[in-house]
This record gives structure tokens, C-alpha cells and sequence, in this order.
């Protein structure tokens, strides 16, 4: 008789493995506990099995969902008159583990929600070890019911039996409950000033009529309430931009199943993987209809969910519509709406009713956005169903410090480092409003709290004005923490490095701005990397940032300042004699405008002169229309001059002044646009072949929001390929400034490893 400890690390709570591994031990007879602990789960087995072979049979039966990554063994004293297999008490403490991430509504829950002899048919909370709430409903792990937020709803009799039996697919679930015991629904209507009464079917049918009718509900999802409307009514949907203030930008849509999708996009096979998958982000498919042009406001793109709750299922089957509009609740400048007290006080004139639950969701959470390419799923919003975001770091890459590094000041996240792992929290939003700073601080505060983190180190942005730093600076000075200035582009590339094991390669970051080393405003920028040490070799040459911090909003400003430095008749002609401009370009030559060398201005500039507006409402805005109105069959590009005076510079007077002979010829601004975007690629190239030469590398990263556009991404790693590069881009940390915060916690690992 021999008795093992086990000891199992990874995803393995929430996800059904304590009753995996009560099954497993009753098969194969064995006696002994399962609990979860602090560092994940632990088991002893019992019995006349050698432990490796009790070991094989669990790796080749894992619950689908669980994520094993480590397994201790040892050998213990057997315990005398041991009779039976069973789950103990959790321990108490906190944690070291993984914090399970929110699951999309399973098969076998749809099929028993839709089927009337079942006992939880219409059961519009429906959950099992497979699917439902975790991270939003986890105040403390481990991850018993008593520390979520469904404490409050105590079994009935029929609950409490499916959850204590072996053979059941609740068994030990915790966010498992029923019409009898478990939460309610209440229904706010704003033009009657009061809430309508009746049974959750009841009320999602009269919500799905009045969306049938053209009204828009609030609902309380998982991680935040949505704003639920139909996209194939343009008056509301027109309402509904209004009523953000979203002035234009895409609306998500949530579907019941990828067949849908496939009616009206494109689809490949991991699209379809990941769309069905338990996670349920929000893909960005490539469209092929012009049907709602007016949801995504004419761009290539559609973002669709599936639909990972019951109530949006339902909702879905019962108006009969292929998709919903299922937007965020949240107004401008403010987070998601979490609570239904604020959804009611804030959402008045927004939408009509507000459909919510007494479920608390104790972490906001909005929906994980990405797209695929190269087989990769790039994450460009962490949240429902991928926050937090947690890697485990190789020996080569770990070091005994710990360290909390805050982000930046747009789509921020916070990093922490422990022991040998990294962990980075959901988006938390740009920090331009006290919202968004309120929102950033509790996320912070929760993490560190959750993980019970002691930092050594504390790490942070070069920019002295943003938040995330004079945050920094205070909580170094309070409570003698030392700090770690990361600048901003050195980041994005150290964020991509951290994801593919890597200390050593040519590193591009493009993006729209961010503080440099030599105090101007970078954005084009390629480095040489050797663990911390950080060659700048490749920018754009700079140009004055006309208009300053405006310039990001008006790109027009920016763009006429160009056109009338390369041409003035043309400028004249082509912006109908602006006042206003003209005025812009004279103050340039008296103002002292900072130097830039940002690509994602430049993206703005090409925008503007190929009309896809002058105005950006909202972030990209107009470099997503000119990604959209690229020819992807044209493979020309415009000729640049590289530049070996100190670093390799690029002047993109040049290749504007290409631009605008196109435009003077009346060339297809498709072509225009597809040739600008082959030449950024182009050049990409031509400098990492450079750099090879010179620094005998064939690594290279890509990072940063600019590489957000798929057209460029795609041409940039294929161009590279060709060309034998290895290329490495962010898939698992978000590409853009989401990824900030992973970046400088990378840079600082790196910093300590070889000072």
C-alpha cells in the first residue's frame, strides 16, 4: 500500500478539477482527499498504484478547460484504516495560482436550457464545471462558493444534491444554481419610472419584443451591463451612436453560432475555433456585406461574439435576429456600468429599460477584443475570458525580485511579477477622467491584494505626466520602493519579448506617440536588444508635431502643413483655400512645435489626403478607413532614401510628396492607399536587412498600436519572411499600449539580470 502527495499547479481551480480528480481516485480505487489550496490543488491518493501511473491516467483525461502545468509527487506514510476518496475544506490563505477566467455557457447547459423535461430548463443563470462567471464572482481564492459573490444564495434541496453528487456535471461547481434558489431578475423601465413585474421568462420575452420594436435595453452580463439593441434598424442604431457620443465608432454584435457568421464574413478555421471556444472574445471577422455598414461605420471589419450567457441566447432565439448589437454600457469618459443603481442613474435617455440580476459582480470586466492572423490570435483588449492575463517565466528568464509595474496612461493595464510567473490585469480604460483613475485604482488594488504581492521594484513610463507615474513616483517615495523608468517604445518591443522567451533581437515599435530618451515625441522607432541593452537605430526624421496634442484629434492640421511645405497650389486647392489652415501653417513657423517621428501620425496624414476624413472621433479612426480602402491585389510601393548619418532615418517628406503626385493624377485612392501601406513595410524590411548586416541578427519584433492594422501586419511578416527572418509579433499580451505594463515588468527582469 503507498500513499503520494500530489501537488497540481496551473489552471485547475474553476475549471471542475477537484471532482475530476474525485472521480479519477474513485475509478481507480484509490482512497485519500482533494482541496485547493494556495498554490493550487492538493491530493494524496492510496492504494496499489504506482504514482506514475495514477499521473498518465490524469493527464490523459484533463477537464477540458484546466491547464496543468505542473505536477509535484512525493511519497508519504500511509494513513491506517483509510476507507474512502473525498474533497476536504479549502485552505484559507491567499493565493499563488491561476484565478480562473469567466467561460462562455457550455453545449450541454444550452441543450438542458432549451429542453423542457429537464430540470433546468429556462434556468437563465444555468452553469456547471464547464461554463459561467469566475473571475467577476471571485472576491477571495481559493475558488469555493463561499468566497464569490453566490454566497448569498444558499441551495435548495435539488441544487445542493447535484452539487455533493460524484456523477454530476454540477458536482462542486460553484456558480451553479436554479429558478428556486439561485438569482433573480428585475426589469427598470425609464418611461414609466418603475420596474416591471413577472418570472425571468416573462421578462426576457418582453425585452426581446420591445428590441423587435426598436428599443435598447441595459443588461447586466457577466463582468458589466450591456447596451442590447437591433443593428438592423438604422434609426436605432443611429440612436444609440448618438447617445454614447461613440461618434462613428464599430459596435460589437453578438451571435448564437459561427454558421450565422459565415453568412456575412469571412471565416477561417481557427476563427472558428476560437469564436466557439469558452473564452467568446469579440473577433474581428473580415466582412463580406455591405448589410451593416452602418454599425461598423463602412470599415472592413465586423466584431462578433457568441453568445456566452443564457440571457443572450435567449434573447437571440426569441427576436429570431442572426445578431444583437451588444455594446459596452459605458458613456464617455466613464468605465462599464457594473451596477445596476448607477446603470438606472446614468443611463436615463441612453436606452429605455435596464434588465439586471442580484448577482454582484464584484470585478469589472468588458469584453476580450482580438483578431487572427498567421495563425495567431491577437489579443488587442484582455478582459472577459483571458484576464487575467498569466505567463510563467523560464529559468533564464526569472529573476528573485518582484515587481509591479503600472502601465501607461492609454488602454492600461497593470503587471506584477511573482515569483516566477507574470500576471496582467484586464484593460482598465485610458486615465483622462477621475472614473477611469477610480476604476485603475481599485483593479490595483485588487491585484495586489489577490496576490498577496510584496514588490521590490516598482516600474512605470518616462512620461512625467502620466498618472501612472506620478502614481509611481508617490508609492517609491512612500513606501521606499525603488523605481524603474521603462520608456515607452522599449516596452512595446520588451512585451512581445517576454511572450517568446527572447533577450536578444531588432526590435520595430510604431504607434501613435510616446515620450522619447532624447525628449522628443517618438513613434517609428527600431532598436538593436541585447537583454537590457538598447541601441536606438532606425526612426522616422522628425517633424514638427504641428498643432501639438490637437494634431492627434485634427490630423488635418498635420496634414495640410505637409501638403503646403510640398506643394502650396496644391494645398490651396486641394483644402478649398482653408482660413483656418493657412492660419495652422504660418503659427508653424512661429510656434515651437515638438519634434515627432510617429508613424501613426503619418497614417493620419495619408488618411486625410486620401479623404477618409479630417477629424479622428475616436482612436484610429481614420487609419482604420484607410486600412479599409486598401487594394490588397496591389503590390506597389513608393520609393524612400535611407538615411546612415547616426541612426538610419527615413524622411517621409519623400514619400508624401509621392503620395500627392498620385493624388494630383487622380490615381484610385485604394491603390494609394494599399502602395503607402507596402512602403511602411517595405521599409520595415530594408532597415532589418540593414540591421542584419551590421549586427548579425535575423530576430525581429514587432510591437505597437500601428501594427494593430491587419493589412500591414500581415504584409510586414510575410515581406520579412521571404526574407528569412524569424518574426515574432504580440498575440498573447495585447500590441498595443495594453501591453505596456507586461513590457516594463520584462525590461526590469532584464535590467536586474545584468546590471
Amino acid at each position: 500500500m503507498k500513499r503520494y502527495r500530489f501537488i497540481f499547479k496551473g489552471l485547475v481551480q474553476g475549471v471542475g478539477f477537484r471532482p475530476f480528480i474525485y472521480s479519477i481516485a474513485r475509478k481507480l480505487g484509490l482512497t485519500g482527499f482533494v482541496k485547493n489550496t494556495g498554490e493550487g490543488v492538493l491530493a494524496e491518493f492510496q492504494g496499489d498504484l504506482a504514482s506514475e501511473q495514477i499521473t498518465q491516467y490524469i493527464i490523459s483525461n484533463l477537464p477540458k478547460n484546466a491547464i496543468l502545468e505542473k505536477i509535484e509527487v512525493y511519497e508519504i506514510e500511509p494513513v491506517e484504516g483509510e476507507k474512502e476518496f473525498c474533497i476536504i475544506e479549502s485552505e484559507k490563505n491567499k493565493i499563488s495560482t491561476v484565478l480562473p477566467y469567466d467561460l462562455g455557457m457550455c453545449e450541454d447547459c444550452r441543450r438542458e436550457f432549451y429542453d423542457k423535461s429537464h430540470r433546468h430548463y429556462h434556468n437563465v443563470f444555468i452553469s456547471c464545471t464547464n461554463c459561467g462567471p469566475r473571475y467577476t464572482i471571485i472576491e477571495i481564492l481559493p475558488y469555493d462558493r463561499e468566497n464569490t459573490s453566490m454566497k448569498q444564495f444558499k441551495f435548495c434541496n435539488d441544487c445542493e444534491r447535484e452539487y455533493f453528487s460524484a456523477d454530476n456535471r454540477r458536482f462542486n461547481a460553484q456558480s451553479t444554481t436554479c429558478p428556486v434558489c439561485g438569482p433573480r431578475l428585475f426589469l427598470f423601465s425609464f418611461a414609466e419610472k418603475k420596474h416591471i413585474h413577472g418570472e425571468a421568462i416573462e421578462l426576457l420575452d418582453f425585452v426581446s419584443q420591445k428590441i423587435e420594436e426598436g428599443y435598447i435595453v441595459a443588461l447586466k452580463g457577466i463582468g458589466g451591463f450591456h447596451l442590447v439593441c437591433d443593428p438592423y434598424n438604422e434609426t436605432v442604431v443611429k440612436r444609440l451612436f448618438e447617445s454614447k457620443r461613440r461618434e462613428g465608432k464599430p459596435l460589437a454584435l453578438v451571435a448564437r453560432d459561427i454558421e450565422v457568421v459565415k453568412k456575412y464574413c469571412y471565416v477561417n478555421e481557427m476563427e472558428k475555433d476560437i469564436f466557439s471556444s469558452p473564452r467568446c472574445p469579440i473577433i474581428l471577422f473580415e466582412r463580406k456585406t455591405e448589410l451593416f455598414s452602418h454599425v461598423n461605420s463602412s470599415l472592413h471589419t465586423l466584431g462578433i461574439m457568441r453568445a456566452y450567457t443564457p440571457i443572450l441566447d435567449y434573447i437571440l432565439n426569441k427576436t429570431g435576429r442572426d445578431f444583437l448589437i451588444a455594446t459596452s454600457a459605458n458613456l464617455s469618459g466613464i468605465p462599464m456600468i457594473i451596477d445596476e443603481i448607477d446603470a438606472i442613474q446614468k443611463l436615463d435617455g441612453t436606452c429605455d429599460y435596464v434588465l439586471y440580476h442580484n448577482r454582484k459582480i464584484v470585478r469589472r470586466c468588458d469584453d476580450s477584443v482580438g483578431f487572427v492572423i498567421k495563425d495567431k490570435f491577437v489579443l488587442t483588449r484582455p478582459g472577459r475570458g483571458f484576464a487575467p492575463l498569466r505567463i510563467k517565466l523560464s529559468l533564464s528568464q526569472t529573476v528573485e525580485e518582484n515587481i509591479l509595474a503600472l502601465g501607461g496612461h492609454e488602454k492600461t493595464t497593470v503587471a506584477l511579477k511573482k515569483d516566477d510567473e507574470v500576471i496582467m490585469s484586464q484593460y482598465l480604460g485610458d486615465l483622462d477622467t477621475k472614473e477611469y483613475i477610480d476604476f485603475y485604482m481599485s483593479a490595483l488594488s485588487d491585484l495586489l491584494f489577490l496576490y498577496n504581492l510584496e514588490y521590490d521594484y516598482i516600474a512605470c513610463d518616462l512620461h512625467k505626466n502620466y498618472f501612472t507615474t506620478s502614481l509611481a513616483e508617490h508609492i517609491a517615495t512612500k513606501d521606499e520602493k525603488k523605481i524603474v523608468y521603462v520608456q515607452h517604445h522599449i516596452a512595446h518591443v520588451f512585451s512581445c519579448m517576454l511572450e517568446n522567451n527572447l533577450d536578444s533581437c531588432i526590435g520595430f515599435a510604431f504607434d501613435g506617440t510616446g515620450l522619447g530618451l532624447d525628449g522628443n515625441i517618438w513613434g517609428s522607432e527600431g532598436f538593436i536588444i541585447d537583454k537590457s541593452n538598447v541601441k536606438r537605430v532606425f526612426h522616422l526624421k522628425y517633424y514638427p508635431l504641428v498643432g501639438g496634442e490637437k494634431s492627434i484629434k485634427e490630423p488635418v492640421r498635420l496634414a495640410y502643413y505637409f501638403a503646403y511645405e510640398i506643394d502650396k497650389n496644391f494645398a490651396k486647392e486641394y483644402f478649398a483655400n482653408s482660413n483656418y489652415l493657412s492660419k495652422i501653417v504660418k503659427a508653424a513657423r512661429l510656434l515651437n512645435y515638438p519634434l515627432c517621428s510617429s508613424f501613426g501620425r503619418i497614417f493620419d496624414v495619408v488618411g486625410v489626403l486620401l479623404r477618409c476624413g479630417e477629424k479622428n472621433n475616436f482612436e484610429a479612426q481614420i487609419p482604420m478607413i484607410l486600412e479599409s480602402i486598401a487594394d490588397k491585389t496591389e503590390e506597389g510601393f513608393y520609393n524612400f532614401v535611407m538615411n546612415f548619418e547616426h541612426e538610419i532615418e527615413i524622411d517621409i517628406v519623400y514619400i508624401l510628396q509621392q503620395i500627392i503626385n498620385d493624388i494630383k493624377r487622380k490615381t484610385d485612392i485604394c491603390l494609394i492607399s494599399a502602395k503607402f501601406h507596402n512602403t511602411v513595410a517595405k521599409i520595415v524590411v530594408e532597415v532589418a536587412k540593414r540591421l542584419r548586416e551590421n549586427y548579425n541578427k535575423d530576430v525581429v519584433v514587432l510591437s505597437g498600436g500601428v501594427f494593430q492594422n491587419r493589412l500591414l501586419l500581415e504584409k510586414t511578416v510575410s515581406m520579412l519572411e521571404k526574407e528569412h527572418f524569424k518574426v515574432y509579433f504580440n498575440s498573447f499580451f495585447p500590441i498595443n499600449d495594453g501591453g505596456i505594463s507586461a513590457g516594463q515588468v520584462y525590461y526590469t527582469i532584464q535590467l536586474l539580470k545584468n546590471c
